[in-house]
């Protein structure tokens, strides 16, 4: 059928069609107009927005790149400790926030470039006791990312050492880290560092290295030695599901066998604290070596991870003719196995060992020491809210003499944060 219609004059006759879609351009027309910028009015620009998620608060600004997260955790600690392993009576006891926490993250002007800010507001995170400085400042560095595998980070923040230590005290499955980290950790410095990731490497690996300032922390004055610091990461199997390799526990319940292993060393030239970048002043500098190895296995809610790690110094007791400070020589290993129950309860076990050597052997504080625990997790939100349950035994042996003792200690803390 012909889509004309008949008319006494033909040549204004219109196929409907077309006069349907001149009708509505005609309609829309002056929306359109009205939507153009007219000379000298500029587009509206976006706004920016406010979230909160399992990021924390993030705050976007308008160019669609340049962010701020801010986020916050509170970890309360109750802890027991016996007189002996006989002697069940209570030797001290701490009640105490053992972390309060600040952090602050930023994209700024380049999407390339991230700014990371750390505070701590508890006494015993600011490393009072040793430095009798209110140490609030933990980490300050900008990370410029300059390819996809290259970061190259300027500023204050944790060395590449052993794993237990680069993880997050709020991603532990027990309550603190081991006696081992405590013993030989090097923790965090003020210096450059370099990051390089190959995920696409017939075997994956990723490379961090540093060169900072040896002294921690806030250091007050600059002393005329620097530490050295590299780490290897290789991952056979490939990434761990959401950065696993970097948070205790198989919170995401691995379908497929994951496995890191690493190496890492560190010189500490003419280091001036007695763990090197921790610790209490030394009477006189001394450098320092530390090595350090690792291994983390999780596969289906299980998880398995050990470190070994060992301290030399040539020269490590120090004196001021009463008193006497020393590098802690000798070596440690740790190992901890844990399973993730559907109900997210997380039973786990650890072993750790502290073996001091050479002249500092038997010294005031340097005796052999063996912790065995029992602990569990409750996840109520992953690792951001959760309670945590431990039982301890630490065995001390003295090398020179052989006298021991034993201690039982029950700890147990809620982590909180967003």
């Amino acid at each position: 059928m012909s889509s004309l219609v008949t008319c006494p004059l033909p040549n204004r006759c219109i196929r409907r069609p077309a006069a349907l879609l001149s009708f509505l351009t005609a309609l829309a027309a002056p929306g359109a107009i009205a939507a153009q910028s007219t000379p000298g009015t500029a587009p509206a620009a976006p706004k920016p927005t406010v979230e909160y998620g399992d990021r924390g608060v993030v705050f976007n600004a308008a160019d669609g790149f340049s962010y701020l997260i801010l986020r916050f955790r509170v970890q309360q600690l109750a802890q027991v400790t016996s007189v002996s392993d006989d002697d069940l009576d209570v030797a001290s006891a701490n009640l105490a926030v053992r972390r309060m926490r600040l952090r602050l993250e930023s994209v700024m002007w380049d999407p390339r470039l991230k700014a990371n800010v750390q505070l701590s507001f508890t006494r015993g995170d600011q490393d009072f006791e040793a430095s009798n400085f209110p140490n609030v400042l933990r980490d300050a560095y900008v990370t410029f990312q300059a390819t996809p595998k290259l970061a190259l980070v300027g500023g204050q923040g944790k060395l590449p050492g052993n794993r237990q230590r680069v993880n997050s005290s709020s991603e532990l499955q027990f309550a603190d880290r081991s006696i081992v980290n405590a013993a030989f950790t090097i923790d965090r410095d003020v210096g450059l560092f370099a990051h390089y990731t190959d995920m696409e490497a017939a075997l994956p690996f990723i490379l961090r290295g540093a060169v900072t300032s040896g002294e921690g922390r806030n250091p007050a004055v600059g002393s005329n030695g620097l530490a050295y610091t590299g780490r290897v990461e290789l991952l056979p199997f490939g990434a761990f599901t959401g950065g696993g390799d970097y948070f205790e526990g198989d919170l995401r319940r691995e379908p497929a066998p994951r496995l890191s292993i690493a190496f890492g060393a560190s010189h500490n030239d003419r280091a001036v604290r007695t763990g090197g970048q921790l610790g209490r002043t030394l009477f006189a500098p001394r450098s320092m070596n530390t090595y350090l190895a690792d291994l983390l296995y999780k596969h289906r809610g299980f998880a398995f991870s050990a470190e070994v790690a060992r301290r030399t110094a040539p020269d490590p007791i120090t004196t001021d003719g009463t008193s006497t400070r020393y590098v802690l020589t000798g070596d440690g290993v740790t190992a901890q196995a844990s399973y993730l129950l559907r109900s997210n309860l997380e039973p786990a076990v650890r072993f750790s060992m502290v073996t001091p050597d050479g002249d500092v052997a038997g010294l005031s504080g340097a005796d052999r020491q063996r912790q065995a625990s029992v602990g569990f997790t409750k996840y109520l939100k992953g690792h951001k809210v959760k309670v945590q349950g431990e039982l301890l035994h630490d065995d001390y042996r003295n090398q020179l003499t052989g006298a021991r003792r034993g201690t039982w200690g029950l700890r147990t803390s809620m982590e909180v944060g967003i």
